[in-house]
């Protein structure tokens, strides 16, 4: 959110204080500033000039030769503006000048003719968008005088985390960050200045009905008459314009120039349109058209304002066409309202439509605003057109009044809180400038809270202590060490086992960690053509897309590898996060976590990609509870699972989970030269496993033998089998075997494939003889021979 400092100031002098401070201080007390942009500094020897001649050039169809007057002398300009005529009065850049993009103003000369300065747009003098023509100043401006001394360009705008002050409803407009200003350096407060609507309260009301109470607390309004004509003033527009907004005309001007003082969104209907105003929620879906010319499907409970029976505004969040303000608008129905915070962001959510009403509505706004910004609004309306009528008198139904906190709050416990004893004045000096009321009975403070620190703010005795805190400064709190007892902390083996499968991943095996979403992309599944099972929607979603939990964590990792192959041939990927399963309708939801481990290579065949899997999950494994995990055949469960080449991960009768390459219709969908192989495991299986004892056995003294021998095997065999009867055979000698690969390329016979493994033979005794290796080989080969292995 973008704060103006001149704003700032029609509140509280702040004369004196450096700029720097002011929101270091800001920044430590209340909310964190992320950034200040000082304006119009790039803007000099810019001043009002009046246009005395305009003729075309001689050589150019575009261009006017106009001559202006800038109070000291009569100077030449070229000029492609079509609203350049004599007479006007417009921002002119002297020769040695700068504005926007032009740091230097320089005497040129365009098709022959001299131009000594530029007649400015109001873009160029860095307070609009608009580059449409000159801008055209009031004609009571004069000649020669400094652009400067009329209109406020110069301002620092700060830019405020807008994440730091969701709890705080109060700071969402520039009176609220006033008030912190003014508490925080001791400065009075000065009060927005309003129209206390003098003799209308004999006027007729107008016809209002909350039939809503839970989501609109309160509804304000007021008709005004003859409100056509008149301007926006300048700075007004500046002011818009520099926080974000674009000025448009004067009404509209006036309910954002408001809500961004006092943090209250208002909704100006033209009175043509509006009989009787109905505030009411959706009993089923409707069509209606919003003011930025968008038809949208406004779904059940969601909160509209109607005139009658015929919607006319999504409350808090948007009007609609069928009675926004127009040229024509003679007369207003001006409203001002209180609606439920966590009614206005869900209807925000769901119909994907975030505006900066509903970014203040969802906050909690304090109900007694809605009448202060009409009264302001009123205010304001009458400076620029002195001639309107109000026509009704300030209509406020209001049937949910807010509750009144009270806090009782004693010395001790605020000295005990901060490590720190405060003078009693000064606690009842901060929180007086903060607006609570104070009451003191000796040691005991009875703190009434302000309404606009009530909706979602201030509620506990902790809560008084951290306002006197943060004004008091933590810098003039001398830290302390603290008397505590400090027991060691219980091991999470839970958490401890997810780092170190981290680490393992990450460190030995070079594997990316990512973070995905909970919920499916629909429109990735729909496009990579994965279909899945998963029940469990969302009622509010981040994105109408995105409504499902998902219950595997393979299509978030997909989705992952389809953004990273536009970058790389060969990457992987993994990630611990959650699932969703239910068992039935209406059944409970049981959240789980999940690792999955994603390969993906342009280079590698799916073959390398599934054995490379193998090989870490083992690892894995062993490291983690020191035992050796088995595999067997496991049938396609997920349309993404390769029919042929997908095993269950085992240790004894558990399956912790698959490896499966990837379905080659999905790898095709995804990168048509891609191949991706996935691991999933339940971690509750992982962190239910025991851990084995490490057994220590003294290293022979005598080298080892390395033999690695490769038989050809028929092709429907599967590992567990070859595995299984290659630890059938057994020898003295024999310390350990291990896989090591599998060929199916070329050069074997019809129906084999080619499995490798490797023996380690030694003594601890002696060592090996080459009669004793022989011997151990043909053993072996005898051994495999009558099992049908033959050594390829």
């Amino acid at each position: 959110m973008n704060i103006s400092l001149n704003w700032i100031k029609d509140f509280v002098n702040l004369d004196g204080i450096d700029v720097k401070d002011i929101w270091h201080r800001f920044t430590m007390s209340a909310a964190e500033v992320e950034d200040v942009v000082e304006k119009g500094r790039d803007i000099q020897n810019v001043v009002v000039g009046k246009v005395i001649d305009v003729k075309p050039h001689p050589d150019s169809k575009k261009l006017s030769i106009c001559l202006v007057d800038t109070g000291k002398e009569v100077v030449q300009s070229l000029c492609g503006a079509p609203n350049v005529k004599v007479g006007i009065k417009v921002p002119f850049a002297l020769a040695g000048g700068s504005i926007k993009k032009i740091e230097k103003i320089g005497k040129v000369k365009v098709a022959g003719e001299e131009s000594n300065g530029i007649i400015c747009s109001a873009m160029e003098i860095g307070i609009s968008d608009s580059h449409e023509g000159v801008m055209i100043l009031p004609g009571e401006f004069e000649a020669g005088k400094s652009i400067k001394e009329y209109l406020n360009i110069d301002d620092i705008i700060i830019e405020v985390d807008n994440k730091s002050i969701t709890h705080r409803p109060d700071l969402w407009g520039h009176y609220g960050i006033a008030r912190e200003m003014a508490a925080i350096f001791g400065r009075r407060l000065k009060k927005p200045e309003i129209d206390e609507l003098p003799g209308t309260s004999e006027l007729p009301g107008l016809d209002i009905e909350i039939r809503d109470s839970n989501k609109c607390s309160r509804y304000c309004g007021i008709e005004i008459r003859d409100v056509k004509g008149g301007t926006t003033p300048l700075d007004m527009q500046i002011r818009l314009y520099y926080c974000g907004m674009r000025p448009i005309e004067p009404i509209v001007d006036l309910t954002n120039y408001i809500m961004l003082e006092t943090g209250q969104p208002m909704h100006a209907f033209d009175r043509r349109f509006i009989e009787k105003l109905v505030v009411d929620s959706t009993k089923e879906d409707i069509v209606f058209n919003t003011l930025d010319g968008v038809e949208r499907k406004i779904p059940p409970d969601t909160l509209m304002i109607y005139n009658n029976d015929t919607p006319v505004a999504v409350a808090g969040i948007m009007g609609g066409e069928n009675s926004e303000i127009s040229e024509n608008t003679m007369d207003l129905f001006l409203e001002s309202a209180s609606f439920n915070g966590y009614s206005t962001r869900k209807s925000s959510m769901l119909l994907g439509l975030r505006t900066e009403a509903s970014a203040r509505f969802e906050k909690s706004l304090d109900p007694l605003l809605p009448e202060i910004s009409i009264k302001r609004f009123v205010k304001l309306l009458k400076e620029i057109k002195s001639d309107i009528n109000i026509t009704s008198r300030l209509t406020d139904i209001f049937p949910v009044k807010p509750a009144h906190i009270e806090i009782k709050i004693d010395k001790p416990y605020i000295d005990k809180y901060i490590g720190h004893s405060i003078e009693d004045k000064k606690i009842v000096d901060i929180l007086n400038s903060l607006e609570f009321s104070v009451t003191q009975n000796g040691d005991e403070f009875n703190v009434k809270v302000p309404g606009f620190r009530a909706t979602r703010d201030i509620s506990i005795k902790a809560d008084l202590v951290e306002e006197i805190t943060r004004i008091y400064g933590y810098d003039n709190i001398e830290p302390e060490t603290v008397d505590v007892i400090l027991k060691p902390l219980d091991f999470n083996n839970v958490r401890l086992t997810e780092h170190k499968i981290r680490d393992i991943l990450a460190i030995n095996h070079n594997i990316n960690e990512i973070h995905s979403y909970v919920w499916y992309d629909n429109d990735f599944n729909k496009r990579a053509g994965i279909i899945h099972d998963a029940r469990l929607k969302l009622i509010n979603p981040h994105a109408k897309n995105m409504d499902i939990l998902r219950n595997s964590m393979v299509p978030s990792m997909l989705q992952a590898a389809e953004g990273n192959a536009r970058f790389f041939d060969e990457y992987s990927i993994f990630e611990i996060g959650s699932i969703f399963n239910i068992d039935k309708k209406g059944g409970e939801c049981k959240e789980n976590k999940s690792l999955c481990v994603l390969l993906a290579s342009r280079t590698l065949n799916e073959d390398s990609l599934f054995y490379k899997l193998k090989s870490i999950v083992s690892h894995m494994i062993k490291v983690l509870k020191k035992i050796e995990i088995d595999f067997s055949e496991k049938k396609p469960e997920y349309v993404w699972m390769h029919p042929a080449k997908s095993i269950n991960i085992k240790w004894e009768d558990n399956i912790l989970g698959y490896i499966s390459v990837v379905h080659p219709q999905i790898c095709k969908n995804i990168d048509r030269k891609m191949k991706f192989a996935v691991m999933e495991i339940d971690m509750r299986k992982i962190h239910a496993l025991s851990e084995n004892e490490i057994l220590y056995e003294e290293p022979s003294r005598y080298p080892e033998v390395y033999l690695d021998f490769s038989f050809l095997v028929n092709s429907d065999i599967p590992y567990d089998k070859v595995n299984e009867d290659i630890e059938g055979f057994k020898d003295e000698i024999l310390k350990s075997l291990k896989f090591i690969d599998i060929y199916t390329g070329k050069g074997l016979p019809q129906n084999k494939k080619s499995m490798t493994f490797r023996f380690t033979i030694g003594s601890s005794e002696r060592t090996l003889s080459s009669g004793e290796i022989d011997e151990f080989t043909n053993k072996l080969l005898d051994y495999m021979d009558k099992l049908g292995y033959t050594l390829r």
